[in-house]
C-alpha cells in the first residue's frame, strides 16, 4: 500500500496555491495596465521585438520633426520667392517704361524713384529672416543678412544651401547667390541690385544721351529676365520638395500605423483572454485552498 506522507501534502498544497497566487496577480497586473508584457521576464523575445519597433517608431519620429522644420523653411522661402517675383516683376515694368523717348526729365526721375524702393523691397526681401536664427536665403549659413546693405549690396555666405533629413534629405535654407546673382557681360558677376543701382543712376542722369539710356535699360531689362528665371526654377525646385515631404509624410503616418500594431501584439494584453485566465486562476486558487484546508485537518486519530 502506498502511503504520502503529511509534509509532502502540505508542501504540494501551498506550492499549488502560491502558483495560483502569482498567476493571478500576474493576469490583474494584466488587465489593469493592459499590457501582457510588463517587464521583459514576461516574454523575453516579444519584449526586444517591440523595443526594436519602438526604436523605429522614434526614427519616424525624429524624421517627421526634421521634415515638419523643412518644410517649415522652404514654405518661407516659397513666399519669399514669391514677394521677389512681383517685386522684379514691377521693376520690369519701370524698366520698359523709362525706354519711352518721350519721357521728360522729371518723368525718369520719377520712374528711378519707383526703380529705387523696388530695388530697396527686393533686398529687403533677399535678407529676409528665417524666424530660426538664420536667414532664408543664407547660402550654407550666416550669423549676418546674407546681402551687404551698404553700397553695392555683396553675397556674403557661402555659396551653397543647407539641407536636413534621415532617408530623404530636403533644403532649409536656399542659395542666395543662386538667386541674384549672375555673369554679367564681361564674364563677372552681379547682383540684380546693382543692375537696378546702374539703370537708376542713368535715369537721373540728365547729361546721359539717349542711345546710353537704351542701352544702359537694355542691360538692366536683360538683368531682371535673368533673375526672374532664376526665381521660377529655384522655386519649382522648392515646390516639389513640399511635394515630396507631402508623399514622406504619408510613408511615415503609414509606418507609424504598422509599427505601432506591431508593438500591441507584442505587448498588449486580450482583454478577453485574460478575464478568462484571471477567472480560471481565481477558480484553481479556491480549489488549491480548499484541498490545503482538508489536508490540514488530516490527523491520526481521525482512524484510531
Amino acid at each position: 500500500m502506498s502511503r504520502i506522507p503529511t509534509l509532502y501534502a502540505f508542501e504540494r498544497s501551498l506550492d499549488a496555491m502560491n502558483e495560483r497566487r502569482v498567476a493571478l496577480a500576474q493576469s490583474q497586473l494584466q488587465l489593469s495596465t493592459g499590457k501582457r508584457v510588463n517587464a521583459p521576464s514576461d516574454d523575453p523575445l516579444g519584449a526586444a521585438q517591440a523595443e526594436r519597433a519602438r526604436s523605429q517608431l522614434a526614427r519616424l519620429d525624429i524624421e517627421r520633426r526634421m521634415n515638419d522644420f523643412a518644410r517649415t523653411m522652404l514654405g518661407q522661402a516659397d513666399n519669399a520667392m514669391a514677394s521677389a517675383s512681383d517685386t522684379l516683376q514691377a521693376a520690369r515694368e519701370g524698366l520698359v517704361a523709362a525706354g519711352n523717348g518721350a519721357l521728360s526729365p522729371t518723368d525718369r526721375t520719377l520712374i528711378a524713384q519707383q526703380l529705387r524702393a523696388a530695388r530697396d523691397e527686393l533686398l529687403s526681401t533677399a535678407n529676409r529672416s528665417d524666424g530660426a536664427g538664420g536667414y532664408i536665403f543664407g547660402g550654407q549659413g550666416s550669423a549676418r543678412p546674407p546681402f551687404d546693405a551698404s553700397g553695392a549690396p555683396t553675397w556674403l555666405p557661402h555659396a551653397g544651401e543647407q539641407s536636413i533629413g534621415l532617408d530623404a534629405s530636403f533644403t532649409t535654407s536656399q542659395d542666395g547667390r543662386a538667386v541674384f546673382v549672375d555673369l554679367d557681360g564681361t564674364g563677372t558677376r552681379q547682383s540684380v541690385f546693382q543692375t537696378l543701382d546702374d539703370a537708376i543712376a542713368l535715369l537721373e542722369d540728365d547729361t546721359a544721351t539717349s542711345d546710353a539710356r537704351v542701352a544702359s535699360l537694355g542691360t538692366a531689362l536683360n538683368g531682371v529676365d535673368a533673375a526672374l528665371e532664376r526665381l521660377l526654377l529655384v522655386r519649382t525646385r522648392a515646390g516639389e520638395q513640399l511635394r515630396a515631404i507631402d508623399s514622406r509624410e504619408r510613408l511615415i503616418e503609414s509606418g507609424e500605423i504598422e509599427l505601432s500594431g506591431r508593438i500591441s501584439d507584442l505587448v498588449d494584453a486580450d482583454y478577453a483572454s485574460t478575464i478568462t485566465k484571471q477567472q480560471q486562476n481565481q477558480t484553481a486558487l479556491e480549489a488549491a485552498m480548499l484541498t490545503y484546508a482538508q489536508v490540514a485537518r488530516l490527523s491520526l486519530f481521525q482512524y484510531l
